[in-house]
């Protein structure tokens, strides 16, 4: 995909790679599932019988991270948005106003309405996520729309829309098919473990090393498709969130999700470079910072005051003495010097990006103290990100390329959407004609 601005996709492209991508499955989950039944042939299972713990194990080595991570999820604190109290609120919004935005979403877009959970975790990243195990009926209740709180509290109406748009898309409209059928590679998976591990045995330590290469390739493999064309469903997203009120909306909710992980990020720098929290490590920093990020707008200077004082805080819970405390220390700074090496690269790659030159677009607000462009603004935007490309919009790793995510820096999303926007308004007006 592009990472560079001459060669920002065009929506038609996207489209047509996509789907050419998803014909692709109706080949795979039959090869898939003659797979299948090839190895329920092929598996001893009077020897499965026999010793259920070993195929537990080699299965536990195969599907266990995924596991993992549906159990994260369903563990993860959030709620729907019909089960908050009826005094809650998240800055301008109540409950009410929350699934009256939603259910105007799925009309705007013209999307079934069924009762997709919408939940609000705790997260303060300008943030959201969308959900769709793929295993039919089982975890059922993971599926849905997450909003990260702070989204709430500091974007308008219109860029809420925008978010729910993008993660709807995810949903119902831009994905690859293949992660619907997760429930059959997950089982391959599970019987492709087995067979290994009637093949090789685990007696030995190698052969739990060969095992758990073998589910390496086999989890590699089955996201060749995902790595190849995240970026394309993520520009399809914004496209879609883009068709409910909007470009203009959509890329001021952008540069408002730049803007706050730039403040992050900062803030985040600081706290780690600083020596006054010797005593603290780099974990223990990290987790202290993202807790003491307020929810809503907040000042530089407020953030890292609240900053400042959690950490001293945490610094002085951490002196307290005790032999325990102490043995942890000796016993962890023996340990991590590897550790605090990959640490220092990582801050010296932070810095790099801080001192890396970025585009001035403060300067065309209207108002320093709202984040908000008019249209008009918006093409100023462009021009100044086209006549200058090689400097940063934000400096965050995201804008550097430096994380190797599936979602594309925020400038080439904002080029994006400003150069098919004919395309996109032209869906959405289509859209509308259908109501």
């Amino acid at each position: 995909m592009p990472r560079s601005i001459s060669d920002v996709p065009a929506r038609a492209t996207l489209l047509q790679q996509l789907d050419a991508a998803n014909r692709v499955v109706w080949l795979s989950v039959p090869a898939q599932v003659l797979s299948m039944a090839v190895l329920i042939w092929l598996v001893d299972w009077q020897q499965v019988a026999s010793n259920p713990l070993l195929p537990s194990i080699a299965i536990a080595f195969m599907v266990g991270p995924l596991v993992m991570g549906i159990l994260t999820g369903w563990a993860q604190k959030k709620k729907e948005i019909g089960d908050l109290r009826e005094e809650t609120r998240f800055g301008q919004y109540d409950k009410y106003r929350l699934q009256a935005l939603f259910k105007d979403t799925l009309q705007r877009l013209d999307l079934p309405e069924e009762n997709l959970p919408v939940y609000i975790t705790a997260d303060k990243f300008l943030n959201a996520g969308a959900m769709h195990l793929g295993f039919g009926g089982f975890f059922k209740s993971l599926n849905g729309v997450y909003l990260n709180r702070q989204v709430l509290h500091k974007l308008e109406p219109e860029e809420v829309q925008d978010i729910m748009g993008h993660e709807l898309g995810h949903y119902y409209r831009h994905y690859l098919l293949g992660d619907r059928f997760r429930a059959i590679t997950t089982a391959l998976g599970a019987l492709l473990g087995i067979h290994v591990s009637q093949l090789i045995g685990m007696n030995s330590f190698i052969s739990m090393i060969a095992l758990s290469g073998c589910a390496t390739i086999f989890w590699g493999l089955s996201s060749v498709q995902r790595s190849r064309h995240g970026q394309t469903i993520e520009y399809l997203c914004d496209d879609l969130g883009a068709q409910v009120h909007g470009v203009a909306a959509s890329i001021n909710g952008l540069m408002k999700l730049g803007a706050d992980a730039e403040l992050q990020c900062v803030v985040m720098q600081q706290a780690l470079q600083s020596g006054s929290h010797e005593k603290l490590s780099p974990a223990e920093i990290i987790q202290t910072v993202q807790a003491a990020i307020p929810y809503g707008h907040v000042s530089r200077e407020e953030l890292e005051l609240a900053v400042e004082q959690a950490l001293k805080k945490q610094a002085m819970q951490s002196q307290q003495a005790s032999l325990a405390g102490f043995a942890k220390y000796l016993w962890s700074n023996d340990l991590d010097e590897e550790a605090k090496e990959e640490f220092q690269k990582e801050l010296q790659k932070i810095a790099r990006i801080q001192s890396a030159p970025r585009l001035n677009w403060e300067s065309m607000l209207s108002d320093p103290k709202r984040l908000h462009l008019t249209e008009p603004q918006i093409e100023q935007l462009v021009d100044m990100i086209e006549s200058q490309p090689s400097q940063l919009l934000f400096h965050i790793p995201d804008e550097a390329g430096s994380t190797g995510g599936v979602h594309p820096p925020l400038k080439l999303r904002i080029l994006y959407l400003w150069r098919n926007r004919h395309e996109i308004e032209t869906a959405r007006s289509e859209t509308y004609a259908g109501w």
